[in-house]
């Protein structure tokens, strides 16, 4: 009798392992807002007398700057429960306006990061919304300034609105459109990047 209830137990036991099992989530996918590039590219040697640009971390929505991948229905902001971007956002963001903005300037040392030195020019992009609705459309309102270090330079501030449609229907096509809007959000901030800085 003493067999018959551990045999029991052991077969509650491993019933109850299986459902566990059978109840476990997907695993979680991590998101990035660039792409590794699979061409070798070939970066110039910077003479010591190179212009720097800092690109200042970009300030976005408070509800935004997280790790979740969001989607706006209406006045509600819906969390993907199975994916997150592998950064917070703002600093994914940040990164790929630094990369975009580099491949402009391959003379220069564009970088984010800290410098022993004061830059030669400093961005600041701040982003007022970043909305990826549930219909296809993301909607981005921005505006930057570029600081020069020189206080008789002029300083250069601009703003922008975009708008771009496109699949929402998983994680990786809301990252794909996200990665389209702030790409092109770079090139219009490039642009205010005076050359040669």
């Amino acid at each position: 009798m003493m067999l018959s209830l551990r045999r029991l137990s052991c077969a509650a036991l491993l019933c109850g392992c299986a459902l566990l099992t059978s109840c476990a989530s997907p695993p979680l996918r991590l998101y990035t807002l660039g792409m590794p590039s699979d061409q070798a590219v070939r970066q110039p040697h910077l003479s010591p007398r190179a212009s720097t640009i800092e690109i200042s971390r970009t300030v976005i929505p408070d509800y935004l700057d997280s790790q979740d991948i969001v989607l706006r229905n209406g006045e509600e902001i819906v969390r993907s429960p199975k994916s997150r971007w592998a950064t917070r956002l703002s600093l994914g963001i940040t990164d790929l306006i630094t990369n975009q903005i580099a491949t402009f300037h391959p003379n220069e040392l564009i970088t984010d990061q800290p410098l022993a030195d004061a830059a030669t020019l400093r961005v600041q992009v701040n982003i007022s919304r970043l909305d990826v609705d549930a219909n296809g459309s993301v909607v981005l309102d921005a505006n930057w300034a570029v600081l020069p270090q020189d206080p008789n330079k002029p300083l250069i501030r601009d703003r922008v609105h975009l708008s771009e449609t496109g699949d929402v229907s998983t994680d990786a096509a809301i990252a794909t459109l996200m990665r389209k809007v702030i790409i092109e959000l770079a090139n219009h901030v490039n642009q205010s990047v005076p050359p040669h800085a």
